[in-house]
């Protein structure tokens, strides 16, 4: 399990000089201030939690739930479960991403909880949230095991729509697959997804195929 502290970047702690000071900032309306205090957190928690020091009106703005949906988790451990068991420092910033419907807590929480636990059907929920989210890899995931299960519902069209829409999309499908190869190796498969019958299955084994 990697080390839960928020790792500071070297020299992020010295102040840069940009063409837009503080104080021009600090006069924007709170909408525009949680929108760019949104953009910092995405890229940098530590930055993130800088801004809150500065004044009042950064504080109000930087607390806001939309810019805790859309912090970065990049230097955290990438398995969430411990991160909530209360007994470490970023256990506050952890949990109010989580309240906030941060879509990356709940695309980790979904994979542990799938794959590893018997919270199978939380652990898809979770998946499916974070993928309406906008959260390519958590739509790659949901897809997949859509067009995996049983079709009772038309899940497996449904799945097979989200998959077109994803490879439609910018999104490299490529990269998704190698970052959900390398988060499902950094945890303990227990549970198999739900392919009740290999020999009716339609999908295509095709090392060459785009899913």
């Amino acid at each position: 399990m990697g080390d839960l502290r928020v790792k500071k970047k070297k020299g992020s702690n010295k102040k840069k000089h940009g063409s837009v000071s503080v104080t021009a900032i600090k006069f924007l309306p709170k909408e525009l201030q949680v929108e760019i205090f949104a953009k910092v957190a995405t890229r940098s928690v530590f930055d993130h939690c800088m801004i809150k020091l500065c004044c009042k009106e950064f504080l109000r703005a930087a607390e806001d739930n939309y810019v805790y949906r859309h912090a970065s988790m990049e230097n955290f451990a990438l398995v969430p479960l411990p991160w909530f068991k209360g007994n470490n420092k970023e256990f506050p910033f952890l949990k109010r991403c989580r309240e906030s419907g941060n879509s990356e807590i709940l695309y980790r929480e979904g994979m542990v909880q799938y794959f590893t636990s018997s919270m199978m059907e939380l652990g898809l929920k979770n998946l499916k949230e974070a993928a309406l989210e906008g959260h390519h890899d958590a739509k790659y995931v949901y897809c997949m095991l859509l067009m995996c299960g049983e079709d009772e519902l038309g899940e497996r069209k449904q799945g097979f729509d989200l998959f077109c829409s994803l490879k439609a999309s910018s999104t490299s499908l490529i990269r998704c697959r190698k970052r959900v190869k390398s988060f499902v190796q950094n945890i303990w498969v227990n549970n198999n997804p739900a392919i009740k019958d290999h020999k009716s299955s339609s999908f295509c084994c095709s090392g060459t195929c785009d899913s």
